[in-house]
C-alpha cells in the first residue's frame, strides 16, 4: 500500500492551531455566511418525553457504542446466522441488545422513496434510482424502507423516555458515477431523507452522515435542525495517482457542481468524492458545512498511529478544540474498540452486542 504521509499531514494540522479567541472569531463568520441559529426540531405529537440527538452528543461518557448497519455489516454470504446488514431485523436487534444509537445506509428509489441499503446499485450493477421501491423488493425482499427503518427506533426511543435510546443516524451515500452520471441526485436524495424524516416527526432523534460534504451542506439548507457527521476516508487524503495504485482503479478529477472548494474525483465508476490536502482542511470543511461531529476511518487513524504515534489522538483534540465530536468507524474486534477508545473518540461505529459491552455506563436521567 502507498505510504501515506502522515508526518507531513499533523505538521500542518499543528500548524492550523489557533487560539480561542480568533477561532471564536472564525466560528461567528462562518455562521454569518452560512446560516443563523438552528431551529427546534418539531415535536412528535402526544410524546413530550423522550431522548433527542442532542442528548447523545451531549452526553459526557465516552465512547457510546453506534450500532453499525444494525447489529453489524453483515450479509448471508459472510454471516449467515445473524441479521443482514440495514434490515429492519438487525436495527430492532441492536436496539434490543442495548444499542442506543443505530446507523443506517439509504438509497433513492426510482419513485422518489428511500430504501435502506448500502450501495447505490446491486450485485449485477442494476442502480437502485431505476428502480421502484417494489421492483427493489421484489428482488430483494429484506430491503425496508427508511420510515420502517424510523418505526423501530421511536419504539426503542418511547421506551427510553428521558433515557438516551432509540436515536438514528442516517447516512447519505455519496452517488457513484457508474449510477448519477451528470451529477444530478444529490439533492433529490436529501430532499427525500428531509421530508421523511420530517413527516415522521422524528427529526430531533436522527442525524445524518456522509463521507461527502456537498450532501451535508445540501441537508444544512434544507434541515438545520437535523445534526451533522462528516466523515473522512483514509483515500481522501492521498494524490490520484497513489489513489489509483491503491484501488487499481482509474482516478478522474472533475468540476464538481458543489465543489465547496475542493479537489473532487470519481475513482472508477464507484465513488466521486473530494479529496483534501491535510486533516487541517478536512477540519476546517466541517466547520463550513457546520457539522456537530467528523467521522474517521480505521484506514486512516490506524495508519497515522503506525507511522506517528499520538497523531490520532492529536487529529481527535483538534476537533474537539474546534467544538466538534469524534467518532470513529469501524470496530468489529475488542482490539478495534480499545485501539479508537484510546484516542479520545466520543463514539464508535460497532458491531453488536461487542459495542454494548465494551462502552461505559451511561447515566440514567
Amino acid at each position: 500500500m502507498v505510504r501515506l504521509q502522515i508526518a507531513s499531514w499533523f505538521k500542518i494540522l499543528r500548524g492550523a492551531r489557533v487560539r480561542k479567541t480568533v477561532l471564536q472569531s472564525i466560528l461567528i463568520t462562518l455562521v454569518t455566511w452560512f446560516g443563523g441559529p438552528t431551529p427546534a426540531a418539531a415535536q412528535e405529537p402526544g410524546n413530550p418525553r423522550h431522548s433527542t440527538a442532542e442528548d447523545f452528543l451531549s452526553v459526557l461518557v465516552r465512547p457510546v457504542a453506534i450500532g453499525h448497519h444494525g447489529v453489524g455489516p453483515y450479509t448471508t454470504a459472510t454471516n449467515p446466522g445473524l441479521p443482514i446488514e440495514n434490515t429492519v431485523d438487525s436495527v430492532r436487534q441492536a436496539y434490543t441488545l442495548g444499542a442506543r444509537v443505530v446507523e443506517v445506509d439509504v438509497q433513492l428509489t426510482a419513485d422518489a422513496k428511500l430504501a435502506v441499503f448500502h450501495n447505490d446499485y446491486l450485485d449485477d450493477f442494476t442502480c437502485i434510482q431505476s428502480l421502484t421501491l417494489d421492483q427493489l423488493q421484489g428482488r430483494l425482499p429484506y430491503v425496508p424502507e427508511l420510515l420502517q427503518i424510523i418505526n423501530v427506533a421511536r419504539e426503542f426511543n418511547n421506551r427510553a423516555q428521558d433515557d438516551l435510546g432509540g436515536i438514528l443516524i442516517v447516512e447519505l451515500k455519496a452517488v457513484s458515477p457508474h449510477c448519477d452520471p451528470g451529477d444530478n441526485l444529490e439533492q433529490p436524495l436529501v430532499t427525500a431523507a428531509v421530508d421523511e424524516i420530517r413527516r415522521a416527526h422524528f427529526a430531533d432523534r436522527a442525524m445524518f452522515d456522509s463521507f461527502s460534504p456537498a450532501l451535508l451542506y445540501l441537508a444544512q439548507q434544507a434541515a438545520p435542525e437535523i445534526p451533522r457527521e462528516l466523515d473522512l476516508d483514509g483515500l481522501q487524503l492521498l494524490s490520484p495517482a497513489q489513489v489509483q495504485a491503491v484501488t487499481g482503479l482509474p482516478v478522474t478529477v472533475i468540476n464538481k457542481k458543489i465543489s465547496l472548494g475542493l479537489t473532487w474525483a470519481e475513482i472508477g465508476p464507484i465513488f466521486r468524492l473530494p479529496g483534501y490536502a491535510s486533516p487541517a482542511q478536512f477540519l476546517i470543511t466541517g466547520l463550513i458545512t457546520q457539522v456537530r461531529v467528523v467521522g474517521a476511518e480505521m484506514d486512516f487513524l490506524g495508519a497515522a498511529e503506525q507511522q506517528q504515534p499520538g497523531s490520532g489522538a492529536e487529529f481527535v483534540a483538534a476537533a474537539h478544540s474546534l467544538g466538534m465530536r469524534a467518532f470513529a468507524d469501524p470496530a468489529n474486534t475488542p482490539a478495534d474498540w480499545s485501539f479508537f477508545a484510546s484516542l479520545g473518540v466520543d463514539a464508535i461505529y460497532s458491531t453488536i452486542p461487542m459495542g454494548v459491552q465494551l462502552q461505559p455506563a451511561i447515566p440514567e436521567k
